[in-house]
C-alpha cells in the first residue's frame, strides 16, 4: 500500500506564501516567492515511523517548500498514485488543503486521513470529505492505524494514551525531503544555515492561545528526549552536510526542564559539537547564570523568548502564570549580554484581557529593551484566537470574533477578534504604533554601529558610482541609515523602489532621492511591478544596485535579487543591519 504524507499549499489562491506551524500557528506573507518554511516536524516524524515499523510505501512531499499552489499540488500528489493521502493542516490552510484533498481522491480514488489543528477542533468539517479525522498529537494513532490494516474510521479522537513516547521517536525524515534544504532558506533569525532539530515535546505551561498545548498535546505533556539520542542526531547531520553551520532547537519550549537543558549543553561540549552555532525556543524565566553560561560554552548564540506582554493583567487572563516574571525578565536578560548569548523576544498585542493601556505597556517595554540592547532583536504579533484554543472558545462564547474566514487566521498582521473598547482595527493600529516604536529604537541603538562599519566597506566600492538603485527591502530605521550614509559618502544619483503607501514619506524626508512606485502591497516582485516600471529600472541604468536586509546573512531576498538582476545594474551588493557590504552569494 502506498502512503503519501503532505504538508500544506505553498502559495493560496490569493497569492500568498504560507508558512506553516502547525503546533504554533500558520502565517503567510504576500508576493514573497523566496520565503522561508519550516520542516514539517510531526509529518517527518510519522514518515520515519512508518518507514522502520511497516512495509508501506511511504512518501513525505512538502508542497509548502516547494511553493505549488493547490493546481500543481493537487498534480504532483496525482501522479504519487496514492493509496492513502494523510494531510496534516492548519485552520488558515484548511479551505485550500480540503480542495487538493477532493482532487486527489477524486482523480485515484485514494483515501483521505485529515491531521492537525483544525480536524482536531472541528472534526465534522474534515469528515465532509476525509475518510479518517485523526484529532491531537497523531504520530502513534497514525502509526497504529496503518499497522492494523488501515480500515477507515470516521474519527480517532486523542486521550492522552495517543502521545508517542519520545524514546521511541526514530531521527525524522532526511530523504523524501532534505532537512539542509530547510537550513538554506531558514527563517530570518537564524544567522546560519542550521537544521531544525528537537530536543523536547510539549510545554509545561498553560497560555491560552497555545494551539500546542491545547490542540495537539491535550496538556502539558513536556517530554525530553535522551540527550545522547540528540546527540547522535547532532553528530549524524553534521557528517551528512559539510555546509551546515549549526542548529535550531525548534522545540515548544527547550528549556522546560532546566536540568535537562544543562545536561545537554555539557554533553554538547564533551563530544566536541560546539564548534556548531545553536539556536533555541526558551522561556526566560527557568535560565539560572549556570545554564546561559554552559549554553554558551556549548555554542548557543541565540535564545528566542517569549516575553508576550509587559501587563499583569493580560498576563493572568492569558494564562501565563510562572512565564511572566517581570522581576526575572531584567535579570536574565543582563546575564545573557553579560555572556554573550544574544536574545530574541516575542510579544503579542490584542491577547485576553488587552486594551490599549495594556498593550502600550509592551510596546514600551519592547522598545526600552531594543534600545538599551537587551534584546537584539524582536517579534510583536497579533495574539489569534486559534481554534483548539481556550482563547478561541472564550472569543466565540463572548461574541467577539469578528469573522470565521479561515484565511484570516494567521497571526501575523491581520486581527479576528474585537472586544469591548478595544476593536480589531485598534489592535491593527497598535501593532503598527509598535513597528514604529521597533523603527525608532532600532534606529537609535545601531546609529553608531551602522556608521562605524560602512566605510570600511564603502570604499571597496571603486570607482565610485554615479547611479544607485535602492529598494524598500528593510525596516525604516535601516532604511534611514542606508541614506544618510549614501549621501553622505557618494556624490550620486539614488532611485529608490519603494511601496506606494510611503512614497510620500521618503520623499520629504530624502528630497533629492528619485522614487519609483511599487503598487503592490506585498514583497518587491519583478512580475507585479508592471512594465512602465519596469522599464524605468532599466532605463535608469544603475551602476549599483544595493539591497539592504536586516538581516545579517542576507537570504531570502531572491525576490529583490531577481529585480536587481532585470534592472541590469552593473554591480549588485546587499546592505546588511550592521552597515556591511556584501556580496549575492556571501
Amino acid at each position: 500500500m502506498k502512503i503519501v504524507l503532505a504538508n500544506t499549499v505553498g502559495v493560496d489562491s490569493d497569492g500568498w506564501s504560507i508558512i506553516p506551524y502547525a503546533s504554533r500557528w500558520t502565517t503567510a506573507s504576500m508576493g514573497f516567492d523566496d520565503q522561508y518554511t519550516f520542516y514539517p516536524r510531526d509529518l517527518a516524524y510519522l514518515s520515519s515511523l512508518l518507514k522502520r515499523d511497516t512495509d508501506h510505501d511511504v512518501k513525505l512531499v512538502d508542497g509548502c517548500l516547494e511553493r505549488y499552489n493547490k493546481e500543481k499540488y493537487a498534480e504532483v500528489l496525482i501522479n504519487e498514485k496514492p493509496d492513502w493521502l494523510v494531510f496534516e493542516n492548519s485552520t488558515r490552510t484548511f479551505r485550500e488543503d480540503e480542495w487538493i484533498a477532493r482532487q486527489v481522491k477524486e482523480k485515484t480514488g485514494a483515501k483521505i486521513m485529515i491531521t492537525g489543528q483544525h480536524v482536531t477542533a472541528f472534526p465534522e468539517e474534515g469528515l465532509v470529505f476525509a475518510d479518517t479525522v485523526v484529532q491531537g498529537e497523531f504520530l502513534k494513532s497514525a502509526l497504529n492505524f496503518f499497522k492494523n490494516g488501515a480500515k477507515p474510521e470516521n474519527l480517532i479522537p486523542f486521550d492522552l494514551s495517543c502521545l508517542i513516547n519520545v524514546k521511541d521517536l526514530p531521527f525524522p525524515e532526511d530523504d523524501d525531503v532534505n532537512r539542509y534544504e530547510y537550513a538554506k532558506n531558514a527563517d530570518l533569525v537564524c544567522e546560519y544555515r542550521e537544521i531544525q532539530i528537537y530536543a523536547t515535546r510539549g510545554c509545561p505551561y498553560g497560555c491560552v492561545y497555545c494551539v500546542a498545548r491545547h490542540s495537539y498535546f491535550g496538556g502539558s505533556q513536556f517530554r525530553t528526549r535522551p540527550v545522547a539520542n540528540v546527540i547522535a542526531e547532532i553528530q549524524k547531520m553534521g557528517e551528512k552536510y559539510p555546509g551546515l553551520e549549526g542548529f535550531f532547537f525548534d522545540d515548544e519550549i527547550h528549556n522546560g526542564n532546566i536540568k535537562y537543558t544543562k545536561e545537554l549543553a555539557r554533553a554538547i561540549i564533551t563530544a566536541r559539537l560546539n564548534h556548531f552555532k545553536y539556536d533555541a525556543m526558551c522561556a526566560y524565566n527557568t535560565f539560572d547564570d549556570e545554564s546561559l553560561e554552559l549554553m554558551k560554552r556549548a555554542g548557543y548564540y541565540k535564545v528566542r523568548i517569549g516575553i508576550e506582554t509587559a501587563s499583569d493583567v493580560s498576563a493572568e487572563q492569558m494564562g501565563l502564570k510562572g512565564k511572566h516574571r517581570p522581576d526575572k525578565l531584567y535579570k536574565t536578560l543582563e546575564t545573557a549580554k553579560r555572556v554573550a548569548i544574544k536574545m530574541f523576544g516575542t510579544f503579542t498585542l490584542g491577547g485576553r484581557g488587552a486594551n490599549e493601556e495594556e498593550d502600550r505597556k509592551t510596546v514600551h517595554l519592547m522598545a526600552d529593551l531594543i534600545k538599551s540592547d537587551l534584546l537584539c532583536d524582536c517579534q510583536i504579533s497579533i495574539c489569534t484566537p486559534q481554534p483548539g484554543t481556550p482563547f478561541f472558545d472564550w472569543a466565540k462564547t463572548e461574541g467577539l470574533l469578528d469573522t470565521v474566514d479561515w484565511n484570516r487566521f494567521d497571526g501575523g498582521e491581520d486581527a479576528v477578534i474585537s472586544m469591548p473598547g478595544y476593536p480589531a482595527e485598534k489592535i491593527k493600529e497598535m501593532r503598527k504604533s509598535a513597528l514604529v516604536a521597533y523603527d525608532n529604537a532600532r534606529r537609535t541603538r545601531d546609529k553608531k554601529l551602522f556608521a562605524d562599519n560602512w566605510p570600511r566597506y564603502a570604499k571597496k566600492i571603486s570607482p565610485a558610482p554615479r547611479k544607485i538603485l535602492l529598494f524598500r527591502s528593510s525596516r525604516d530605521w535601516h532604511l534611514d541609515n542606508c541614506f544618510e550614509s549614501i549621501l553622505k559618502t557618494w556624490n550620486c544619483e539614488v532611485m529608490f523602489l519603494c511601496h506606494s503607501d510611503y512614497v510620500d514619506e521618503y520623499q520629504r524626508r530624502f528630497p533629492a532621492i528619485k522614487l519609483v512606485t511599487a503598487n503592490d502591497p506585498g514583497f518587491l516582485n519583478w512580475d507585479t511591478l508592471g512594465e512602465s516600471v519596469q522599464r524605468a529600472l532599466v532605463d535608469y541604468g544603475a551602476d549599483l544596485a544595493l539591497i539592504p536586509s536586516n538581516t545579517l546573512h542576507c537570504r531570502s531576498f531572491g525576490n529583490v535579487m531577481n529585480i536587481a538582476e532585470k534592472s541590469q545594474a552593473q554591480n549588485i551588493k546587499f546592505i546588511n543591519a550592521c552597515g556591511e557590504l556584501l556580496e549575492p552569494n556571501d
